[in-house]
């Protein structure tokens, strides 16, 4: 049995919110910050794949269906050329958005004026995300599944 969180997840429609994604130097400081703040919010054990000091995955109290994590940053990232941009540590939450391929909906972005900021990334066994921004400079994620995960779910 595979230890990735996906295993129980069922798909939100298309462009439902899926993930939501606060960033942290220090995962577990924030991960009792928030646990003492609300505390309805359950948290998922640590695995070999998804250990506590690289991400701390919550649910929010009720059946919403959207989950989230506090997630380690590194103090540098690169955008999808391979240049250095500064961290997004600390500027805020990420919100994913549930797609059927990144890649149509990445040149849909940039058809609409929007940038892409990574290139596609692999998330674990479960499948792939790349962050992007909006026409205000908002940053938001967009995460699809692996084909394997999509025959599963249905």
């Amino acid at each position: 049995m595979s230890e990735a969180p996906a295993d129980k997840w069922t798909p939100p429609p298309i462009g439902t919110p899926c993930w939501v994604e606060v960033p942290a130097a220090d995962v577990q400081a924030l991960k009792k910050f928030y646990a003492a703040l609300f505390p309805l919010w359950t948290w998922t054990a640590a695995t070999e794949k998804y250990p506590e000091e690289r991400i701390a995955m919550f649910n929010f109290a009720g059946k919403s269906g959207l989950t989230g994590g506090i997630v380690h940053v590194p103090a540098a990232c690169k955008d999808k050329d391979g240049a250095k941009v500064e961290s997004p540590n600390g500027v805020g939450v990420t919100l994913y958005h549930f797609v059927d391929s990144i890649e149509s909906m990445q040149k849909k972005v940039e058809e609409l004026g929007g940038k892409i900021m990574s290139g596609k990334e692999k998330e674990g066994d479960n499948g792939w995300y790349m962050f992007c921004l909006d026409l205000e400079g908002n940053r938001f994620g967009i995460y699809e599944l692996q084909e394997n995960m999509k025959a599963e779910s249905k």
